[in-house]
């Protein structure tokens, strides 16, 4: 496997995680949708991977020694040549397991990358299922895979291509991700036997969460109700509200405003709009408010977070 001496990028880190917890890293882009990543990570850091979901799908290849992966609130703990597949639109996160230092590769790419123009005889029997069922769960796939070996053959391939980037190497990337689906279809039986059970409340409460932020997502730039919000997850005012601090730890005013001041800081350093205008951007119809508030959550100014040195990081 080729790690240098090519120079991998790591996997992205808390500052690229927005406050749905909504990773905003473009993995590739449009053309291409496809990362790479590699992450050494030393025995005494508890965090390896923070809470995150993103729209696309993710493989974690565990390189040299072990962590725990939670996928959805259900615990996978992964050793050496051990990978998980992590389903789209799941949180999930990494955790020092037992003081052990880690070194892994994240490959993560989008479903569209893979899947058929038409909905044919690959798509349905083979895509589908794995891709876009709702009861999907992670796969920890280890030794005891049928096809394990040549699991990491293609996950290695992949690594080497990525790095390389000889002619043809795009090609070559759809073909061992192509190869790695067909072996996760071979161990169905091994899948369904090791699927671990998560309580109906917990389910519930999951897509309750996530669509709350789907909401939130798709609406923060407008004025949001509390009734308009309440009706849309099925909830009276009362019982949203109590489901949110529950779940949440705040209101829900209080994290949609962090929610658009996160949108508001990002517009600052990677856009050249005046403030009044990301102010409007992101649901604040008074400058003046926007601007105590971004104080309040950055402890500067819109125009001094713009122009503190940072802003040549990029997010």
């Amino acid at each position: 496997m080729v790690t240098q001496p090519y120079i991998f990028t790591p996997n992205p880190s808390e500052y690229d995680i927005d406050t749905s917890l909504k990773e905003i890293t473009e993995h590739g882009d449009s053309l291409f949708p496809v990362s790479v990543y590699l992450t050494n990570h030393p025995a005494d850091q508890a965090n390896m991977i923070h809470t995150h979901w993103h729209r696309e799908l993710e493989i974690l290849y565990i390189f040299r020694g072990k962590m725990e992966i939670k996928v959805e609130g259900v615990s996978y703990i992964a050793k050496e040549g051990e990978l998980v597949f992590i389903p789209a639109n799941q949180l999930h996160e990494a955790l020092n397991y037992q003081q052990t230092a880690c070194t892994f590769f994240a490959i993560v790419f989008d479903a569209t990358f893979i899947e058929s123009r038409v909905s044919d005889l690959i798509q349905q029997s083979y895509l589908d299922p794995l891709l876009h069922s709702a009861d999907q769960q992670a796969i920890h796939i280890t030794s005891d895979f049928v096809s394990h070996m040549r699991i990491q053959q293609a996950l290695t391939h992949i690594i080497d291509l990525f790095a390389l980037k000889e002619p043809l190497y795009e090609l070559a990337i759809k073909a061992e991700l192509f190869l790695f689906i067909k072996y996760l279809c071979q161990n169905t039986q091994y899948i369904n036997r090791n699927k671990k059970p998560i309580d109906s409340k917990s389910k519930l409460n999951t897509y309750k969460c996530k669509k709350i932020l789907l909401f939130i997502e798709e609406n923060y730039q407008r004025p949001v109700t509390l009734e308009e919000v309440s009706q849309y997850i099925g909830y009276s005012k009362e019982h949203f509200c109590r489901f949110f601090k529950r779940n949440f730890q705040m209101s829900f005013f209080t994290y949609l405003n962090k929610f658009r001041i996160k949108k508001a800081e990002y517009l600052l350093l990677h856009t050249d709009l005046k403030i009044i205008e990301i102010a409007l951007e992101t649901g604040f119809d008074d400058p003046n408010y926007f601007t105590t508030l971004f104080k309040r959550e950055t402890a500067l100014t819109p125009s001094n977070y713009r122009k503190r040195p940072s802003n040549t990081t990029s997010l």
